[in-house]
């Protein structure tokens, strides 16, 4: 990818975002910290929508639409997010912030629909997680969404294992099972033995890429098992117009800004950016993804 293209992507993204024995086939969920003395666990996969069926709210009412994992963590929907509308019924998982159901839904295409304050203040429900019961989960409130403050704590600040000579190891490029994302690794990481040392750990520069670590969906199951959470390049949309799709991602923070905008993590191939102030006027409207996690501690 030669420097022109890297920027015009870069451009486009500003714009758009602006002690338990286990069964040894089961992946581990060691913790990350997400402050000082916080942990969390990732979701298995990113958070997905269709109109179709129900699901639980917060508040008890059973609304319309149904919320679920994506079944791998490399699992996304790409150009399908494009058909997004009231009468799709097709899986979506580039969803605009606050589009939980709190005030909207997440199958409007129209970005005027998302001019609100969600996740603020008192619009805390707001939340995907904490709105919503996810599907296989019981009850709603049960997950969340990261702050502006704890992306970069995750990617650029906590302390971490030491990983092929690289302290406090967090997050690295990669591709995945011919998916580009960003490998993130918890708080105590092990390479495994079977796999070659990872190269570019927390390097940030546009002399990386997704290629410079390349894994099988064999091979991932290996880091998966342990610990590490692999987020997609699945792009973003503005309505239904897609962007970056397998060059960028996009994840929404919880945090909102003024004047209709809010913070994400932004990475592109050699650029990682855990709290991105998204400054375009309708920001909000623009569909991103968005990753869940759960407090243990």
């Amino acid at each position: 990818m030669n420097k022109h293209t890297i920027l015009t992507i870069l451009t486009l993204l500003a714009l758009g975002f602006a002690g338990c024995e286990r069964d040894s086939e089961e992946p581990i969920t060691p913790s990350f910290s997400v402050a000082e003395g916080r942990q969390v666990i990732f979701s298995k996969g990113n958070l997905q929508f269709s109109t179709a069926g129900s699901h639980v709210t917060i508040e008890g009412d059973t609304v319309e639409g149904t919320f679920r994992f994506a079944e791998q963590q490399y699992d996304y929907i790409g150009q399908g997010n494009a058909q997004v509308s009231s009468t799709y019924s097709g899986w979506i998982d580039l969803l605009c912030w606050g589009s939980s159901g709190w005030h909207v839904s997440p199958s409007s295409e129209k970005d005027g629909d998302y001019d609100i304050e969600s996740l603020c203040g008192d619009e805390a429900y707001a939340d995907w997680g904490v709105y919503n019961a996810i599907q296989g989960d019981d009850q709603a409130g049960l997950w969340r969404t990261l702050t502006r403050d704890e992306w970069d704590y995750l990617i650029n600040l906590r302390p971490a294992s030491t990983v092929d000579g690289v302290d406090s190891a967090r997050y690295a490029e990669a591709t995945v099972a011919g998916t580009a994302g960003l490998i993130i690794f918890p708080d105590r990481f092990v390479r495994p033995a079977e796999l070659a040392p990872i190269a570019n750990i927390n390097r940030n520069n546009f002399a990386i890429a997704f290629t410079d670590n390349v894994y099988s969906a064999a091979e991932w199951r290996l880091l998966e098992q342990a610990g590490a959470v692999f987020l997609p390049a699945a792009g973003f949309r503005g309505g239904t117009w897609l962007s970056t799709i397998g060059e960028g991602g996009s994840y929404w923070a919880s945090t909102c800004n003024a004047n209709r905008q809010a913070y994400a993590l932004l990475f592109i191939s050699g650029l990682v950016n855990a709290s991105a102030e998204c400054t375009y006027d309708k920001d909000r409207g623009y569909g991103r993804s968005v990753r869940l996690v759960k407090d243990i501690r």
